[in-house]
């Protein structure tokens, strides 16, 4: 997996290679990384130096050479991944080989979420840089496993040195991309807002610097911590494709910098904009991990590696294969107006449905009627729950379904029993009035007594033992930020808090919200195996914001529901089936007040709750392709889901608006065996696997609005 030959640190992966080289002067430079190289002789050629450059002390041109961890100013002018000051001034770092090992297995990562090997073979190489001059060493790893073209990098920074330093950026990853062009190159992204997260951007690199980032507080609605780089002819289908994507929840900045020679760097951690850290003599600080793949097959075979990465090496293990309950949650049927006769009337009613799991979200604690108070208050509302969160989980679960509950543990109104009797525990500027968003502040988790109470009352909580699902939200974006580095410093204690809860509760399910999707990243996911993908429900508006979250993140982590019609966002009325169908392509529940239904559609919740576990193993474990994007600018939309062994596959098919006499949408299917025959189920339909690829079928839809259909296809033996 990792060997040495010479000057070279080879790193191959299942079907990749990444390449270092030791200069003969000591810098660490990068030297491949692409489709696997098979070949043990690698030739280097030296760049040439440029007359005009005249600081080249070591006749290095690093304007031009390919590094792993570059710095700004001493021999390279372009943007740099650290930046350290001594004595209040810029130091100019020379940072050069020092020492490197090889490590079998992966170390863990002490107060940041990380990936882990789980049982697989994986090997880490860990590289010494070091400016003897400053006291500066820094630690590069790479961790590389036998079953994914994922690797995994980070840094660690070290003052050792005798004095203190102060870090002022520190990224997690460089690549001085070796072998592409930039004026061939796209950039992808995933953009958006509350209730349009991670729809896909795509724009041509440009010489200078194309940057992404957030300093919400938060991985953020608006752009998601993840960026491709790929072939300006790439497709879903074909070419070349390279992601980065951080293990980490909070402010972070993507830059991709292009030179004057078409050169390409591409840097990711978090957001320097505020950030100062201090190291006194000794000490060090880890930076999140970054997740690079690279993919010869377009951008599904990018999604699929990262989709099989996430499931085996990122998503707590207890629930990777686990089949998930199929949910029905009260917000949308009931928001705050209920009380424990209406809860037990919808649970008989989903029991009736064949539904598995009842949560009850936002307004069951404290005295809450609306969003402007109690929040922060976590004991039971008595007049809403009079037998407490126990008694009305007992009663659910003696009506035949699993309980699950909504919290916010790091928000609190103003209004609420917490911030009268702890004054000091929310984030304030002290200067100003608190900024409220949705009437509430967030606490501050950088200090040791807040996470302690947010560990206290979740522990109380579910030491009942009655609890098996969380819904934990985070409904507000972060303001008043007076210190630096104190975005980190609060994940930090969030971190802390997930840790402990997780592992104390390892059987819980945790569903992770914020206002929907606007913390939907590795490093959430690293202790919520499931996060609500957004808050707009509508399955045509979740054709674009699914399929833009499955470029990197897996479905089985997509927290995906049926809801009322019309639906309460958009006021879109869609056929249930397509609403069911759509749904089914993440995890999937009910967003619906059920005992309002007919008996005919109670009916046909059990067949759809059917269809649902029939396909999931493929949720949870196939591969995922887009056939027609919905980002194509089209009505019409068309995925599929394959068994890694290929003897079936799920294809979905949904138009968004009808038009007069349309022409036939052909359906070409991808990834099954050319010579088998696979029949279609529910039809008498027989096809090659190669006529299904090459040629398609016909879906069938009807031609309405939002019409869709559901196929599946089996090998025949």
């Amino acid at each position: 997996m990792i060997t040495e030959r010479g000057r070279y640190l080879i790193l191959q992966g299942k079907n990749v290679s990444y390449i270092l080289r030791i200069h003969e002067e000591g810098y660490l430079l990068h030297y491949y990384y692409g489709k696997k190289l098979r070949e043990n002789d690698y030739t280097y050629v030296p760049v040439e130096i440029r007359s005009f450059y005249t600081f080249a002390p070591d006749r290095v041109f690093l304007e031009g050479e390919k590094q792993e961890y570059p710095a700004f100013g001493y021999n390279d002018l372009k943007e740099g991944a650290v930046q350290v000051l001594e004595n209040g001034r810029d130091t100019i770092l020379s940072l050069k080989y020092k020492a490197h090992e090889i490590i079998d297995g992966k170390p863990a990562f002490e107060g940041l979420p990380s990936s882990k090997a789980n049982g697989e073979n994986c090997q880490t190489l860990v590289v010494t840089l070091s400016d003897e001059a400053y006291g500066i060493e820094i630690r590069l790893s790479y961790t590389v496993f036998d079953d994914s073209d994922v690797i995994a990098r980070s840094a660690r920074i070290i003052n050792a040195g005798n004095g203190p330093v102060c870090l002022t950026k520190a990224f997690s990853c460089s690549l001085d991309i070796a072998g592409k062009r930039a004026r061939e190159t796209d950039m992808i992204t995933l953009r958006g807002a509350w209730a349009k997260e991670r729809n896909i951007e795509r724009h041509p690199l440009f010489q200078g610097i194309s940057e992404i980032g957030s300093r919400t507080g938060e991985s953020s609605h608006y752009l998601n911590p993840f960026v491709a780089l790929c072939d300006r002819t790439a497709t879903n289908a074909s070419g070349e494709a390279l992601g980065l994507l951080l293990v980490y929840s909070g402010n972070h900045r993507f830059q991709i910098n292009v030179d004057a020679y078409d050169n390409i760097r591409a840097m990711c951690g978090i957001h320097d904009g505020g950030f100062r850290w201090d190291l006194a003599p000794g000490e060090a600080f880890q930076t999140p991990e970054c997740l690079l793949c690279f993919s010869a097959e377009g951008l599904d075979g990018m999604s699929r590696e990262y989709h099989d990465f996430m499931r085996a090496h990122i998503l707590p293990q207890r629930f990777r294969t686990a089949p998930r309950p199929v949910l029905v949650n009260s917000w949308e049927s009931l928001y705050f107006d209920f009380d424990e006769e209406k809860i037990l009337n919808i649970v008989r009613h989903a029991k009736e449905a064949g539904i598995e799991l009842f949560v009850l979200d936002d307004g069951w604690f404290g005295h809450r009627k609306n969003d402007s108070t109690s929040l922060g208050d976590w004991y039971a509302n008595p007049e809403k729950l009079p037998s407490g969160v126990e008694g009305i989980a007992d009663k659910i679960n003696a009506l035949g379904l699993k309980f699950g509950i909504w919290v916010e543990p790091e928000m609190a109104n103003p209004v609420s029993e917490l911030l009268e009797k702890h004054p000091d525990y929310p984030i304030a500027c002290r200067k100003h009035p608190p900024v409220l968003g949705r009437n509430q502040q967030v606490l501050d988790l950088t200090k040791r007594e807040v996470v302690e109470f947010a560990k206290s009352f979740l522990d109380k909580l579910l030491s009942c033992g009655k609890i098996s699902y969380i819904k934990w939200d985070m409904n507000r974006s972060m303001a008043e930020i007076t210190e630096p580095a104190f975005v980190h410093r609060y994940y930090l204690g969030l971190y802390e808090v997930l840790g402990y809860i997780t592992e104390k509760y390892p059987d819980v399910l945790f569903e992770g919200c914020s206002g929907g999707g606007g913390r939907f990243d590795a490093g959430m996911l690293c202790y919520h195996p499931l996060i609500w993908t957004s808050d707009v429900s509508d399955a045509i508006e979740r054709l674009k914001i699914q399929e833009g979250t499955a470029l990197c993140y897996p479905l089985s982590a997509m927290g995906s529901h049926v809801t009322a019609c019309p639906n309460h966002q958009v006021g879109r009325v869609t056929p249930f089936s397509t609403r069911a169908n759509v749904a089914s392509f993440g995890t999937f529940g009910y967003e619906l007040n059920v005992a309002e239904l007919s008996a005919e559609d109670k009916s046909e919740i059990k067949n759809q709750i059917a269809r649902y576990r029939e396909i999931e193993p493929l949720v949870r474990e196939g591969d995922f392709s887009v056939l027609v994007s919905a980002f194509s600018g089209g009505t019409f939309t068309a995925w599929q889901l394959t068994s890694k062994d290929k003897k079936r596959a799920v294809v979905l098919c949904v138009r968004t608006l009808a038009s007069a006499n349309a022409g036939r949408d052909f359906v070409r299917l991808r990834g099954l065996k050319e010579d088998s025959m696979y029949a279609r189920k529910g039809t008498k339909e027989i096809y090659s696997g190669g006529e299904l690829m090459y040629r398609g079928f016909l879906p069938g839809l009807p031609g309405t609005d939002f019409a869709s259909v559901l196929s599946e296809f089996i090998e025949i033996d």
